[in-house]
């Protein structure tokens, strides 16, 4: 039987010398601190930030993210995706939070294009939890229905986003680009609802797979 490690290594190597594949393979594994025994499909997932960093190395973005997606679907679960429900308190998380997304809507069948709009905007929603509340969790909720759609639920405790009309409104716009993420992810989606004040933000986004 093909173990984890040769089915990562034979999707590398459509893209990357052998010799490269192995290298970029072992980088990941000492990066995440993963043992060399047989690896799980959830630890090859857990991996993807490091093999993310170590591809970045010998190929260009765009092919990265194709590489990723390979990996997601050679590592897809049978069963149908449960919600998920991923922690935003460092920003290695952001990472973590958008490759999550990116597998689920492998799982669900999203089209290639779908697949990185939402990379988008779970990356956009986790970066402004991390960057301006401090904390908080991204959760993804796939709904089922003749059009299958993915729900992404930003939240957290943090301070408020000041100036939401004008900032949904095109008009504001923050000396670190809060305005023009938030504007960007609600022009991606089929539904946005925010809710915002001093006890923290809790943002909805729903998107048509």
């Amino acid at each position: 039987m093909i173990t984890a490690q040769e089915r990562v290594l034979t999707v590398l190597a459509r893209h990357l010398s052998a010799t490269n594949a192995q290298n970029v393979l072992a980088r990941a594994l000492r990066e995440s601190r993963t043992t060399s025994g047989p690896l799980s499909p959830e630890e090859v997932r857990r991996m993807h930030p490091a093999l993310e960093r170590g591809l970045r190395t010998f190929l260009p973005v765009a092919t990265v993210a194709d590489v990723l997606v390979e990996l997601s679907r050679a590592f897809a679960p049978s069963e149908p995706p449960r919600p998920q429900v991923l922690p935003i308190r460092v920003e290695a998380d952001v990472s973590e939070a958008r490759l999550a997304a990116r597998t689920m809507c492998e799982v669900l069948g999203a089209r290639r294009v779908v697949v990185q709009k939402v990379a988008t905007i779970v990356s956009e929603l986790a970066r402004n939890i991390y960057m301006y509340a401090g904390e908080g969790r991204i959760e993804l909720i796939p709904t089922s229905g003749a059009r299958p759609r993915l729900v992404v639920r930003a939240s957290d405790d943090g301070p408020g986003i000041p100036h939401l009309d004008q900032v949904l409104g095109g008009q504001y716009k923050s000396r670190t680009g809060l305005g023009a993420g938030l504007l960007g992810t609600k022009r991606l989606v089929d539904r946005f609802d925010i809710a915002t004040g001093p006890t923290g933000t809790r943002i909805e986004a729903e998107v048509e797979l």
